[in-house]
């Protein structure tokens, strides 16, 4: 699938980004750690883990928000956490004690093994073009078990809008703009389904009001279609 943007930016434009929350790694902790907007969606996810020793990937984990609520609901879990910000790792260890970490570019997960119960995707989608997030998306399928679930949330908007951001800070940022229903076809074409979706408004703490779609989607068997 095609990006405008793949031309517009450099092929290591998400380094900008990264480097970004690296600086700022601990400030956005401060933010949005105690953040409670969606702690229905992680329950949701919660819900559908096995009742054994589950395994979860928190990817683009940050600092660690949902790994967080399902060591709390879940202490048996076993939880990844893995995200390209050094800083953000350093940050979620040092928030959610002993909880195991991997640093790696999103679009790249070939060091993890597959065989996951579920994976959670917040709010990283965004940080990459369309060719990017459809890479990352099948990564994600590989990487989970089949009738395994994914937890994805993003920003949504006019890709129009798509492009360089200033943060309040006046870092730069590749923000990329989609709408939910480009998102939940990329989920079926990646091998997903029974996708459970719904809008809502980004936190009253947001650095800018959007609108945010919250996908609760099961990885299907091959015997299963993905729409």
């Amino acid at each position: 699938m095609g990006s405008p943007w793949r031309n517009a930016v450099s092929e290591d434009y998400n380094a900008e980004s990264v480097a970004c929350f690296d600086k700022h790694a601990q400030r956005y902790a401060e933010k949005y750690f105690e953040l409670r907007d969606y702690d229905r969606h992680y329950q949701a996810l919660v819900d559908r883990l096995p009742d054994k020793a589950p395994r979860l990937l928190d990817l683009a984990c940050g600092p660690g928000n949902v790994a967080a609520f399902v060591r709390r609901c879940r202490p048996d879990a076993d939880i990844l956490c893995v995200d390209q910000s050094a800083a953000m790792l350093a940050t979620a260890q040092q928030r959610l004690p002993g909880i195991s970490t991997h640093q790696a570019d999103c679009r790249d997960l070939s060091a993890l093994s597959p065989g996951f119960d579920a994976l959670a995707f917040c709010f990283g989608l965004s940080y990459f073009n369309d060719d990017d997030a459809c890479q990352v998306l099948a990564e994600l399928a590989r990487l989970l078990r089949a009738g395994g679930h994914l937890l994805l949330s993003s920003i949504t908007g006019d890709p129009a809008d798509s492009g360089v951001q200033l943060s309040s800070s006046g870092d730069r940022v590749h923000l990329f703009y989609r709408q939910p229903e480009t998102i939940a076809s990329w989920l079926a074409a990646a091998g997903f389904g029974d996708l459970e979706l719904e809008r809502l408004p980004s936190p009253a703490n947001a650095s800018q009001a959007t609108v945010d779609v919250v996908i609760l989607a099961q990885r299907m068997t091959s015997a299963q279609p993905a729409a």
